[in-house]
C-alpha cells in the first residue's frame, strides 16, 4: 500500500466515523490497521442480533487450577460489556447458572454489538475482564464449570 491508499482509508474512516479499521489483502500478503481519536469507552447502543460463540472460544484451563473449569474466550477483538446498556443489570455474575444459548456478555466490534452466548449449560466461576475493557481475539473472558 502506498501513501495515497492510506490517505483513502483515512478519509473513509472519517466519512463513516470509524474509530478503527483493519484491512487484510491476502492476495498480496499485506495488512494495515488504523485507529483515530482517543479511546474513550462509549455506552453500547441497543444490542444487535446474537452471534454464537465459536467452538474454539471455549477451552480447558491451563493454569493448573480447577480441573473442572474451562475458559470462554473472546471470539473477536472488541470492547467487553457485562450488560446490555449502562446502568442495566449484568447478564451474569459469579455463581450464575446459565443454560445453553444464554447471553453471557457483549463484545462490541466496529460499532456492532455481538452477543456472546453459552454453548453449554454451566456455572460462572470467575469473570476475568472488567466492564468496558478492550479484549483481543482468544483472550479469556470467563472461567466456567459445566453442569
Amino acid at each position: 500500500m502506498d501513501l495515497d491508499d492510506l490517505r483513502e482509508l483515512a478519509d473513509f474512516m472519517v466519512e463513516y466515523d470509524l474509530a478503527e479499521l483493519a484491512v487484510k489483502d491476502t492476495e498480496h500478503g499485506r495488512s494495515v490497521r488504523m485507529r483515530r481519536g482517543v479511546d474513550v469507552p462509549q455506552p453500547p447502543p441497543a444490542p444487535a442480533p446474537a452471534a454464537p460463540v465459536e467452538p474454539s472460544a471455549v477451552a480447558p484451563t491451563d493454569d493448573g487450577g480447577d480441573s473442572e473449569a474451562e475458559l470462554i474466550r473472546a471470539p473477536m477483538v472488541g470492547t467487553f460489556y457485562r450488560s446490555p446498556r449502562p446502568g442495566d443489570d449484568s447478564f451474569v455474575e459469579v455463581g450464575s447458572s446459565v443454560s445453553e444459548g444464554d447471553v453471557l456478555c457483549i463484545v462490541e466490534a466496529m460499532k456492532l454489538m455481538n452477543h456472546i452466548e453459552a454453548e453449554f449449560p454451566c456455572e460462572i466461576a470467575e469473570i476475568l475482564v472488567d466492564n468496558a475493557a478492550a479484549v483481543e481475539y482468544g483472550e479469556p473472558l470467563f472461567r466456567v464449570r459445566r453442569r
